[in-house]
């Protein structure tokens, strides 16, 4: 009876890990949840997860770690984050730019995220400090 309970327990665990990847902004929501929770390392690794094809490349990840780090080191206390321009990109690719509200200046997270079947990965995640040109092009003409 114990290891049947076990199981199932395990079952439903891994049932909720991946019912977040089914949709793109699940990934994203539990992305920044980690992110307010547990801090960056802990979201760069999950997000890195979700593509069993990046996960293995330990130096792409630490060098976002140790940028990353870096970075939050000096721009004061997190405060939550908003979408800045989401766009679809047929049925089974996104690209997300997302402000990350710090108290000193924002960081801009942009996640491009592909559906190869049932579920979302991550194919790049960049982060900086400001838009690119194209960024606010694309977010002005979608304010006309």
């Amino acid at each position: 009876m114990k290891k049947l309970l076990i199981a199932f327990v395990l079952v439903l665990a891994s049932n909720l890990i991946f019912a977040q990847n089914t949709t793109y902004q699940g990934v994203v929501e539990e992305f920044f949840k980690l992110y307010e929770e547990n801090g960056p390392n802990e979201a760069v690794d999950f997000i890195f997860s979700t593509n069993k094809y990046l996960e293995s490349n330990t130096d792409q990840v630490t060098a976002i770690k140790l940028k990353l780090g870096t970075a939050v080191a000096v721009i004061g206390e997190y405060s939550g984050y908003e979408p800045v321009i989401v766009k679809e990109i047929g049925q089974s690719m996104v690209q997300g730019t997302y402000m990350v509200k710090y108290a000193r200046q924002p960081l801009f997270f942009t996640f491009i995220m592909y559906k190869p079947d049932k579920y979302w990965q991550i194919q790049t995640l960049r982060f900086d400090d400001k838009l690119t040109d194209e960024q606010i092009d694309r977010f002005e003409n979608k304010a006309e």
